[in-house]
């Protein structure tokens, strides 16, 4: 809750991106604190919003339960968004009218999800902000990125043209199975890649979620608010001005970062290489100032 307020307060509420990311948006792979989520909260609250940041499951404080990896689905963590929104809603102090959600990286296909009542029913949201979204389906996503890293281990001579060749393909054959029977094959050439039987119930239900095809069934009035960063290097402006397309219908505000990386910390003039997302660098100013002055419109 924002410092001093009186009355009913907007409020919106912060979803982190892939992988183990907490609340805080700092990742149990890195060791250091990236603080994306813990950053937006705290612009929020000096702007007079609430927030509610939570740990998705088997993350931070929230365990599985009964469950094995191999049994979640993308499913639950769309509904256990829906219920994090509807939980806002009803706090003391809380405009149910003034609800948001802001969903970072692949919590941006998660926000569109429950825009769309993909996690059930909750109250009309007012505002939408998709910071360095996901823009197109996971496999289709990896499949860019791990191509990527195949050029990249044959230009440094890690990996022969030939060997390559045949790991695209057997790359393809997993994707398409994954999509056909919602399975992989046991090709222990792929499984490096994140493409294995533990992850194969959450990846094929994450890939029937299409972010621009979810974007552009939004319901109007809402107000948008998209980011992208010259320095991002897991989603590219180009990626992002598809998605502000389909947005079309919405009322929207796009910032286009120069400086700003993944976790929208501020990098200058030095690439970002994804190594310094847990580095003490300062939260981009560039977008902090964007944001705000849209946070000031919902009023």
């Amino acid at each position: 809750m924002p410092d001093g307020a009186t009355g009913a307060v907007p409020a919106m509420l912060l979803i982190a991106g892939s992988g183990p990311t907490d609340r805080n948006g700092d990742s149990a792979l890195m060791n250091g604190s990236i603080g994306t989520l813990r950053s937006l909260a705290d612009v929020l609250a000096r702007n007079g919003i609430a927030s509610l940041r939570y740990d998705k499951i088997g993350v931070g404080q929230t365990g599985m339960g009964s469950l094995q990896a191999a049994d979640v689905g993308f499913d639950e963590f769309v509904r256990e968004a829906a219920d994090a929104t509807n939980y806002l809603a009803t706090q003391p102090g809380i405009d149910k009218a003034a609800l948001g959600i802001v969903g970072h990286s692949e919590g941006g296909l998660i926000a569109l999800a429950v825009a769309n009542g993909k996690g059930g029913q909750i109250p009309t949201l007012t505002s939408l902000s998709l910071l360095e979204s996901a823009t197109a389906r996971i496999l289709d996503t990896m499949s860019r990125q791990i191509d990527a890293q195949i050029d990249q281990s044959v230009n440094t001579g890690k990996l022969s043209r030939d060997d390559a060749a045949t790991l695209r393909i057997s790359l393809a054959a997993a994707v398409a199975q994954l999509r056909t029977s919602g399975t992989v094959p046991d090709d222990a050439s792929v499984q490096p890649f994140g493409l294995t039987s533990a992850t194969a119930k959450l990846l094929a239900s994450e890939d029937l979620l299409d972010p621009v095809a979810l974007a552009a069934t939004l319901h109007t009035p809402l107000r948008v608010f998209t980011s992208c960063s010259d320095k991002d290097i897991n989603i590219s402006c180009d990626d992002v001005a598809k998605l502000d397309e389909a947005l079309k219908q919405t009322t929207l505000q796009q910032v286009h970062l120069t400086t700003a990386d993944h976790t929208l910390k501020d990098v200058g003039d030095q690439p970002s290489t994804g190594t310094e997302y847990a580095q003490p660098l300062p939260f981009s100013q560039q977008f902090t100032d964007a944001w705000t002055a849209w946070l000031h419109t919902l009023r």
